[in-house]
């Protein structure tokens, strides 16, 4: 996430053009990681908004705006989690690199992949468990290092690698035997 540590001091002391700021920033990034959790695009949009204010009023409790980013997606995590919990048994996973038309089908952002081998890698990402989704999200989509996937989710590090290593192997078999 790319955002202005100056803004992020300044929201601590409660100045709202500061902390508007930081939203313009980070807006998409939050809303692209609550779309690989939940695979709803309505549901993310709202997971983002709670998660938005949460922080607007919480980030005065913030002690250093070092750490913004990791608390801001830890707040994130935990809504995903709870929407999750609540509402769904099983997950079906939604690629951001795509957009939706009318129809409601999905049409490709131009990426060289073919469709049936997107499809195939979501149906693999969602026949692992929630926290191993995340990690993989975390992790391989939006390239956070395993200690840092590990203080978002409040999990060892050494747990966090094997996990993802454990999730990509299965998703591998998964994907050998289509």
């Amino acid at each position: 996430m790319k955002y202005n540590q100056n803004d992020v001091s300044l929201a601590i002391k409660q100045d709202r053009k500061a902390f508007e700021n930081i939203y313009i920033d980070i807006n998409n990034d939050l809303y692209k990681m609550a779309l690989y959790m939940l695979g709803n695009s309505e549901l993310a949009k709202e997971v983002v908004s709670d998660t938005v204010m949460d922080a607007m009023v919480g980030i005065c409790k913030l002690k250093s705006p070092e750490r913004f980013e990791k608390w801001v997606l830890k707040i994130l995590t935990n809504k995903c989690k709870r929407k999750i919990k609540d509402k769904y048994n099983k997950f079906n996973v939604y690629n951001p690199n795509s957009c939706e038309t009318e129809a409601g089908e999905n049409v490709s952002k131009g990426e060289n992949i073919d469709h049936e081998t997107k499809t195939d890698v979501q149906i693999a990402l969602s026949k692992l468990n929630t926290k191993d989704r995340m990690i993989v999200s975390l992790c391989v989509v939006e390239g956070y290092k395993s200690s840092e996937v590990a203080e978002i989710l409040s999990m060892n590090s050494s747990t966090v690698r094997s996990r993802l290593n454990r999730s990509l192997k299965k998703m591998r078999e998964y994907l050998e035997v289509e």
